[in-house]
């Protein structure tokens, strides 16, 4: 690499003065056309719609693919997610799956491919893909690695190109994996390239175990595909082999082999499109079984959205086809939260006479309630006893058997509970 242009580019990045003149853009961009040289298979990467992008001694190759808004990637089409930002938009409760003012613009869907699945620094990210909309259309823009020795352009045509779109990542299992493969990675080159930028992160991993772990038997990406979003990839290269091609391609510098694995990249962002819009449909409308309405309610109250929270265990209820203990005892909690303690007895109480799944627990929440809101102890005994019966709890056992010595010091001489 020319060592000046390689110092030039350090100090600027380096610089926390702001101070840099506008008309060094325009001369870094000059100073990379100067190393061009000849590509490998070039021909055959321009059929692939893929172009050479230089930086200094080091190039990298950049992918671009258009797709209306009227596509359809499995069951949704891609435009939708206007209609879904609309519709965020008029939602009052907060969700991890809220824009918060964001337009679909902002969102970079984005999935790496990588030399192995650890988290070492010996893993190296050698296809950087990325999803992200304009007014009318969608653009999938992928950035290629030809070799270990171009991480530097890697990384700088990445940041730079998609600085406009990497407010908001959309990603599959990135914030465990593929971000912070970007970060170690970009430890290396770091004095090289622009700095990561902050960002807010949608993992729809976290999304669909919510939603469908009960009902999938994997949340694998290609299962979600299939049995929620309704798409059959046809030819598709499986992810398993997508370190061997690219060590293959390291060898023969020729993109036949790897050309399956930059197909299923792309797939892959595009069906990062479709399955947040599903979700977010899925959320916004309550869900579409009690099973899933009851997991939607369970989110909202992890974000103390106690009213959003209480409506999806009614409607949870509500629709299904038999009593269910477990929907009950969560609505009765969530009423007990606002302070509708009133509301939650008839609830409570029919969890207990159930004899059933949470009847320990709905009875201990019963001689709370006589206790400490009524001053009865002599009610309060009486759940504690029923609590103490159904339990098979040691450790609540225990508990409830000071409960039991306590109260019974309350107790009038001769007070019978029947």
């Amino acid at each position: 690499m020319k060592q000046k242009h390689k110092l030039k580019r350090m100090k600027h990045h380096m610089s926390h003065d702001g101070a840099e003149t506008s008309a060094e853009p325009e001369q870094e961009k000059n100073q990379q056309q100067e190393g061009r040289q000849d590509i490998p298979f070039q021909a055959e990467w321009e059929e692939m719609n893929a172009v050479p992008l230089y930086l200094d001694d080091q190039y990298v190759l950049r992918r671009e693919i258009q797709y209306s808004l009227d596509y359809r990637y499995g069951s949704r089409r891609l435009g939708d997610i206007f209609q879904v930002f609309r519709r965020w938009a008029q939602e009052t409760a907060d969700h991890p799956l809220k824009p918060d003012g964001r337009r679909p613009q902002d969102l970079l869907f984005f999935d790496t491919e990588t030399t192995g699945l650890n988290s070492g620094a010996g893993n190296m990210i050698y296809l950087l893909g990325g999803a992200w909309l304009s007014e009318d259309c969608v653009h999938v823009t992928q950035y290629f690695l030809p070799g270990p020795e171009s991480e530097a352009a890697f990384y700088y045509h990445f940041l730079t190109e998609m600085e406009h779109s990497i407010h908001h990542l959309a990603t599959y299992n990135g914030k465990a994996f593929d971000w912070p493969q970007v970060k170690t990675r970009h430890t290396f080159v770091r004095h090289e390239v622009p700095k990561l930028p902050e960002f807010g992160h949608f993992d729809l991993l976290h999304a669909a175990r919510r939603l469908f772990k009960r009902v999938l038997p994997s949340c694998r990406l290609s299962v979600v595909e299939e049995e929620i979003l309704g798409l059959h990839r046809e030819n598709d290269t499986p992810g398993y082999l997508a370190p061997m091609l690219y060590f293959d391609y390291l060898k023969e510098q020729n993109p036949v082999f790897i050309k399956g694995v930059i197909g299923h990249n792309e797939q892959d962002v595009l069906s990062l499109i479709s399955l947040y819009i599903e979700l977010s449909e899925r959320v916004l409308e309550g869900g579409t079984t009690p099973e899933e309405t009851y997991e939607i309610g369970r989110w909202f109250e992890q974000m103390k959205e106690w009213n959003k929270a209480s409506w999806c265990y009614h409607k949870a209820i509500r629709t299904s086809r038999e009593w269910n203990a477990v929907y009950v005892y969560a609505l009765a909690l969530v009423l007990k939260k606002q302070k509708q303690m009133a509301e939650a007895l008839p609830y409570l109480v029919s969890v207990w006479q159930n004899r059933g799944k949470h009847a320990a627990d709905a009875a201990v929440e019963l001689a709370k309630y006589m206790e400490h809101e009524l001053k009865d102890a002599e009610k309060a005994f009486h759940y504690t006893e029923e609590a103490y019966t159904l339990s098979r709890n040691t450790d609540l056992r225990d508990d409830l058997e000071k409960r039991r010595r306590r109260l019974s010091g309350k107790i009038r001489p001769g007070k019978s509970f029947i």
